[in-house]
């Protein structure tokens, strides 16, 4: 039996969202990630979409949080990254679930493969397939 013996296993961005049941329907329907439905009429602060080993913890505020983007203006930068095999099946399945893309893919200077789309609270969500 092969034992994993890695220190580091996964990482998760945390995004402050103000509608619950919108993100979760947004990152279950419009991503494919998978997020149980919770109990709403516990009306739930915190909820978990993943898909393998990514994750975005959902955690529910008044606003959402500031945008890396607008904190180095100019630089565009994404809130989260998500490294994939594949961007052509990712993309695919995108346009697929009517996902609205903010741009790519698009090849990139420094040899990956990108494309970013936007939740529904404006994070910047990156794909990047870097051989």
């Amino acid at each position: 039996m092969h034992q994993d013996h890695r220190t580091f296993l996964d990482t998760a961005a945390v995004f402050i969202v103000t509608d619950m049941k919108r993100s979760v329907h947004w990152y279950r329907d419009k991503l494919g990630f998978d997020v149980p439905e919770p109990d709403w009429s516990a009306k739930p602060g915190f909820c978990i979409a993943q898909a393998e080993g990514a994750a975005i913890m959902l955690r529910l505020g008044e606003k959402p949080g500031s945008f890396n983007r607008d904190l180095v203006p100019g630089l565009d930068l994404w809130d989260a990254y998500i490294w994939v095999r594949d961007i052509d099946v990712i993309h695919r399945d995108l346009q697929k679930r009517g996902t609205a893309i903010h741009d790519g893919p698009t090849l990139k200077p420094h040899g990956c493969t990108e494309l970013r789309v936007l939740d529904p609270d404006g994070y910047m969500l990156g794909f990047g397939y870097c051989p």
